[in-house]
């Protein structure tokens, strides 16, 4: 089928099926949504001009938290009060990033290199973090990991997941300096922090064209030292707010998107997004965070050197 927006002929069937692994991976891991959007439209489909691939890739990643947020929010999943901090900041960041990326990335020789190289920094600094000697200065997130995971297959054994919520996040003090509890396990972080990472954050998602979850799900685990289970719904939640930001600014200043080849895609989000929250409750914090560095691995070397001429995705 030809989208002549795009400039690409491609399979519907195709796009479907893609995007519902889009939509499981980023609802599932709270990131790599917008990456993976990214390397089906420029590599996979094959669309060529960069500040149209920017604003459909978010498009994709606005998707995913509308309809996985929800389910998180109602298992207690996510730390509200982090998630608007982070999506606060998130507006202002998403305005500049999306003016200096249509500005001065406008074609994909300059685009991809950035987008790769970002990429790969942040799949090291997972990698690193899953040192045992890194892992060893976060044993209140594991105890919390392991709890939640114990509860889980006893009220599922026991026929009674509805009692979910019961272990899931409570606040206890919001204001700029925020505690909480999660499977017994008692969290703080200063308001702040996430507002400021949300601008820095908006700022290099928006510029690239995807969600920003990449960046975001390291902050949360390592730098607040938020548990996995409740990083991927406190993420997707605030990327809501950023990822609109952006797409409404790119349309702005004269970007177009290809709504026809959008809606296939979409539907297969929908599904992926569905999937992810649901399966998720079932795969350990740990295997989590190791497919997400080897998907990030995989991509920003790819990319990086495809600024060299060499190809491997």
């Amino acid at each position: 089928m030809d989208f002549s927006v795009a400039g690409v002929h491609v399979s519907p069937i195709f796009l479907i099926l893609w995007s519902l692994f889009v939509g499981y991976v980023f609802s599932t891991v709270g990131a790599a949504g917008g990456i993976l959007a990214g390397v089906g439209h420029i590599t996979i489909f094959g669309l060529k001009n960069a500040n149209i691939v920017k604003p459909m890739n978010q498009v994709l990643t606005l998707i995913s938290p509308v309809i996985s947020s929800p389910l998180y929010f109602k298992e207690r999943r996510l730390v509200v009060p982090a998630a608007v901090a982070l999506g606060l900041g998130g507006i202002a960041g998403a305005l500049i990033g999306s003016y200096l990326s249509h500005t001065f990335l406008p074609d994909m020789k300059s685009y991809k290199p950035l987008f790769g190289a970002i990429t790969l920094f942040i799949a090291v600094k997972i990698w690193l973090e899953m040192l045992p000697s890194a892992q060893a200065k976060q044993q209140n997130v594991k105890k919390a990991n392991k709890a939640f995971e114990d509860k889980v297959k006893e009220l599922k054994a026991a026929g009674r997941m509805n009692e979910l919520k019961d272990i899931g996040v409570k606040f206890r003090e919001i204001g700029i300096n925020n505690t909480f509890t999660f499977a017994g396990e008692t969290f703080k972080y200063n308001a702040l922090s996430p507002f400021i990472a949300g601008l820095l954050v908006a700022i290099i998602s928006a510029a690239l064209g995807v969600g920003g979850g990449f960046l975001l799900v390291p902050y949360l685990s390592s730098m607040l030292g938020f548990p996995m289970f409740i990083v991927a719904g406190t993420s997707v939640l605030s990327i809501l707010v950023s990822s609109a930001t952006s797409i409404a600014n790119y349309l702005r200043m004269g970007s177009s998107l290809d709504y026809a080849m959008l809606g296939f895609e979409v539907i297969g989000v929908i599904v992926g997004s569905y999937l992810g929250p649901v399966l998720s409750k079932y795969i350990k914090g740990q295997y989590l965070k190791i497919f997400l560095a080897v998907v990030l691995t995989y991509i920003g070397i790819g990319y990086v050197l495809a600024g060299f001429g060499i190809k491997i995705v």
